[in-house]
């Protein structure tokens, strides 16, 4: 049994997650806790899966998964590397913490345990897709686990009913779809061009046929980056994002802004580095646009960031900002860049995870939502505020905290690449988060509101964050096992 379980664990972690999603409403009119606990069984079953196939794959490489016993290019492939268990690995680090927050009041806060079985449903599907992006080697695959993620994600902004949810998920699925379109156009085109559909075999016929059909395929490179662009957000395609994040009840904020925007842009790496390959696109001045949409995403992320006087929605524009240093880091294109982008990947997930999570927090307990009225509170919410500070600092790249470490390693690769506007653009960076965030902690700590009728969150809410920010704090110190895995996946993606 144990056997059958380790080499089937890869497809055995998406069974688990989506046979559990369809279980949940089963239980959620009368039997409540079941869906709790069914929910953290999942999720578990995924964090250890990711860790085993983590080890798995730095021990003994990387290995595919054959569905069904049909070979590729005829049968669909799971493909088992370094830059899949990261994101797996990511997926699960930040999702469980979430989960376990959203289990105590998550009934009071979509009206009802019903809806919060249904809740949970679109909270497993999501992370399902996720980790089917993650898995997935073939376009067509791809594509069907991008759908899934996407509407689960509408819907989960919807889930509190209101009409600002409503209105910002009825934006973001119009948005979303457009994506699509771009996207399953991109598909068909490479497939008219390669006749397959398989990453591999895709990427073998490009580069015996690309040169015939250079427009063609610079237009299915175009699709896809507009595509993948307006779901992970990247400025100008970001229309949906900041009422979609404000708006959704705050465990969906930070599953959203934490893990969703990350998935679609691991879907672009795939198409581009794998499907397409770094040659071909770099010739087709693809890594041109990336850095481009990279820079202008960081710097007007921020400056909107700046403006923003609701706490929410000015943590939803930073993700705007903090998305911009992936998209730069892919597009500077070389091993530390890359490895640094990556890392900036689980980096931002904790971060925004635990900075949506305390935002959530101190909203449910003041009431308030400007960061004006938020004075005074970093005394009656301690520990809150301190898990808040922590992200903050990490988000603006202070050493010892892991964002500093994924914006390092993509300076050293911007300087390798003698791109020194780059490094000026990351640096710029950090210093306008500093600007959007500092004020927040100052305000809390700093400055006299009332604050009488304010107390900490519980501790079943108050623990999943403390833990998402000590994982900030262990990465940013000791960030050696998870930069051994993206650098192995930078070179997968460069050499392989």
């Amino acid at each position: 049994m144990a056997a059958i379980i380790s080499s089937n664990t890869p497809i055995l972690i998406v069974l688990v997650l989506l046979f559990s999603a369809y279980l949940l409403p089963i239980f959620s009119k009368k039997r409540y806790k079941i869906v709790k606990w069914l929910t953290v069984v999942s999720e578990s079953v995924l964090v250890i899966g990711g860790i085993y196939l983590a080890w798995k794959v730095l021990t003994t490489g990387q290995f595919n998964y054959i569905l069904g016993g049909w070979e590729p290019p005829w049968g669909l492939e799971l493909t088992i590397d370094p830059l899949s268990v990261f994101f797996i690995i990511t997926v699960g680090l930040i999702s469980l913490p979430i989960a376990i927050y959203s289990l105590p009041n998550m009934a009071c806060q979509v009206h009802g345990e019903r809806r919060a079985g249904w809740f949970f449903t679109l909270f497993l599907l999501h992370i399902a897709g996720l980790c089917g992006m993650a898995f997935s080697r073939d376009l067509f695959n791809l594509y069907v686990f991008i759908e899934v993620t996407t509407i689960s994600a509408v819907a989960l902004v919807a889930a509190d009913n209101s009409a600002a949810s409503i209105e910002a998920a009825f934006k973001y699925l119009i948005m979303a779809t457009l994506g699509s379109g771009f996207i399953l156009a991109g598909i068909g085109i490479m497939y008219i061009i390669t006749g397959n559909l398989n990453m591999i075999f895709v990427r073998r016929e490009l580069a015996l046929v690309w040169t015939d059909y250079p427009h063609a395929l610079w237009i299915a490179c175009s699709f896809f980056l507009v595509g993948f662009g307006i779901k992970s957000a990247v400025f100008p395609l970001h229309s949906w994002l900041p009422d979609a994040h404000s708006a959704a009840v705050t465990p969906a904020s930070a599953l959203l802004s934490g893990l969703a925007v990350k998935g679609f842009i691991i879907g672009l790496i795939k198409v581009l580095y794998i499907a397409i390959g770094v040659d071909i696109f770099t010739a087709l001045g693809i890594s041109t646009l990336l850095r481009i949409l990279g820079m202008i995403s960081l710097i007007a992320g921020s400056i909107f960031a700046l403006s923003q006087h609701q706490l929410k929605r000015r943590l939803a524009f930073s993700t705007i900002a903090q998305l911009g240093y992936v998209f730069l880091g892919l597009g500077i294109g070389n091993e530390a860049a890359i490895s640094g982008a990556l890392f900036h990947i689980i980096s931002h997930g904790l971060i925004k995870s635990v900075l949506f999570l305390a935002a959530g927090s101190i909203i449910s307990q003041s009431g308030e939502t400007e960061i004006s009225q938020l004075a005074g509170i970093g005394k009656k919410m301690p520990y809150t505020m301190g898990a808040f500070t922590a992200a903050s600092l990490a988000m603006i790249g202070i050493p010892l905290f892991s964002g500093f470490v994924g914006k390092w390693n993509m300076i050293l690769g911007s300087l390798e690449s003698a791109n020194w506007l780059a490094a000026i653009v990351i640096i710029v960076g950090s210093l306008l988060a500093a600007g959007y965030l500092l004020p927040i902690v100052r305000t809390a700590y700093f400055e006299t509101g009332n604050t009488a009728n304010i107390k900490e969150v519980s501790r079943s809410q108050l623990i999943p964050v403390l833990v998402l920010a000590a994982f900030i704090i262990i990465f940013g110190c000791f960030p050696s096992y998870i930069l051994e895995l993206t650098r192995q996946a930078a070179t997968m993606l460069l050499f392989n």
